[in-house]
């Protein structure tokens, strides 16, 4: 019996002390126990699905000369376009032996055996 008077006892303490904290407190409190929620379950989310890297940008710089005439410069252009339309055509092209060499394997993949 003498165990249940001493419950008793703590939780009018506790009732007494709970009553005594102002509203304000309260939201405080709720305010500060919601932002660690928060700043947790982005800990967890972060653990769950990674971290997104950015795709890096790559910036090329080049110097010239200062009497660089505007011919010079067209004509580097143009060879710069030159060979931006070959790597293009050359990754269009690998692009379509990828694809073709994957239709061929789906195909073989789903023909009936013999």
């Amino acid at each position: 019996m003498r165990g249940a008077a001493y419950i008793r006892a703590m939780l009018k303490s506790l009732r007494l002390t709970l009553s005594a904290i102002e509203p304000r407190q309260w939201i405080g409190a709720g305010i500060a126990i919601g932002a660690v929620g928060i700043i947790g379950s982005l800990f967890f989310l972060e653990y769950l699905y990674g971290y997104w890297k950015p795709e890096p940008e790559i910036v090329y710089f080049q110097s010239w000369e200062a009497d660089r005439s505007v011919e010079d410069a067209r004509g580097v252009q143009m060879e710069e376009r030159r060979i931006r339309e070959q790597t293009e055509a050359l990754a269009d092209q690998l692009a379509a032996e990828a694809r073709e060499g994957l239709a061929t394997s789906t195909a073989a993949t789903e023909a009936p055996p013999e």
